[in-house]
């Protein structure tokens, strides 16, 4: 009979190292993995972000995508018009420098170069860096809404014609406060008020009148901005938080509603947002959308097409279309929350009511023709 042998240590201990050499490698590759997913995640979301903000011709995309599939195509497209190649676009995401922007190399570097983050997709007359649309400066003071008044027979039979359309478009005031001095009386110089009647809701009002005229029904948040943001001690910087909420209930309440339209007003002078068409004074508009959003293209696509449906009666009227990063404003404006959503100012701190109405008639129309336009395609 054998004797029971004991293990000995000199024989385990190689054994132990094996299992444990195991783990470790089993430990790195499990960890590996997940760090490689998310910086694939990470990489894809920079190259996503940089070919939103390339501006490549639709024949140069065109040439391009048949270019992969026969060499041939590629030749009809120059070297330097060429889409970059996927190592500039992985550089360009991790670094936000720009080969065909020098503004991407100072613009963080020099004080006050931040206003050339600003990008013009399109320039109007007059528009430049040195005549870009204005925000105005926060009231320091509480505004409260006046009385609310009754609206007119004329106005009711819009509100009844409303009720019975289905809700397409929301529209909205981030800074509610925003006004026209001129509405304000001789000596007034603030271009802030609480007065519906006399400050953006009302540009906001007739928008969505002439959408009702055209058989498309609109909900108009009229909420006082300035009242909320001083019961809730948020202030002006908050103001796009706070709208925000009102959106996202807008939408949760209203699920048929698909065009979203912040209405401002510009802070620049007169000379600046009026234009005399065919002998009638109107106020210039301005289209901004926050490149810091998923939905930028989208966005900007909308911004275009109303634009050149403005450009066929009233040429010139659209001040221009202007991209805005968070590096010199919001950079976002709540347009992440819908493909078609939209910062339209209409007029300035100088315009009066009348040339902002008819301006802001021009627009409705034209807003009216894109969402009939896109409905017809679906």
């Amino acid at each position: 009979m054998k004797k029971f042998q004991p293990i000995q240590p000199n024989s385990f201990l190689p054994r132990f190292r094996q299992i444990l050499a195991s783990v470790i490698i089993l430990f790195f590759l499990f960890y590996g993995v997940i760090v490689l997913i998310v910086s694939f995640q990470i990489r894809l979301s920079y190259i996503d972000n940089v070919m939103q903000k390339s501006n490549l011709s639709s024949a140069t995309l065109l040439t391009e995508t048949f270019g992969n599939e026969n060499i041939v195509f590629r030749h009809a497209v120059a070297k330097n018009d060429r889409p970059k190649s996927l190592s500039h676009f992985l550089l360009e995401g991790l670094t936000d420098l720009r080969f065909d922007d020098i503004r991407s190399l100072f613009g963080s570097e020099l004080p006050g170069f931040t206003l050339y983050h600003t990008k013009i997709f399109y320039a109007g007359k007059g528009l430049n860096y040195n005549t870009l649309p204005q925000d105005n400066p926060p009231p320091e003071i509480k505004l409260e809404t006046p009385k609310a008044q009754k609206p007119d027979k004329a106005q009711q039979e819009k509100n009844k014609a409303n009720s019975k359309l289905n809700k397409l478009v929301f529209i909205y005031h981030t800074h509610s406060w925003e006004s026209y001095n001129p509405a304000l009386g001789p000596n007034e110089t603030s271009a802030v008020s609480a007065d519906p009647s006399k400050d953006v809701i009302f540009d906001g009002q007739i928008v969505g009148n002439t959408l009702v005229s055209q058989g498309i029904g609109f909900l108009h948040d009229t909420t006082n901005k300035n009242e909320e943001l001083h019961k809730m001690g948020w202030n002006y910087n908050e103001s796009y938080q706070f709208s925000r909420i009102v959106v996202q209930k807008a939408i949760k309440k209203n699920p048929s509603l698909a065009y979203f339209i912040d209405i401002h007003r510009d802070s620049s002078g007169r000379k600046l947002t009026t234009m005399t068409i065919n002998g009638t004074v109107y106020a210039r508009i301005s289209i901004i959308i926050g490149e810091a959003n998923p939905n930028y293209s989208a966005n900007l696509y909308m911004a275009k097409q109303v634009k050149n449906l403005l450009d066929q009666k009233y040429p010139g009227l659209v001040r221009g279309i202007v991209g805005k990063t968070k590096n010199d404003g919001n950079g976002v404006y709540n347009q992440d929350l819908s493909k078609n959503a939209i910062l339209v100012e209409i007029g300035g701190v100088a315009n009066t009511l009348d040339e902002v109405q008819r301006s802001s008639v021009t627009f409705g129309d034209a807003l009216a023709t894109y969402i009939k336009q896109q409905t017809k395609t679906k």
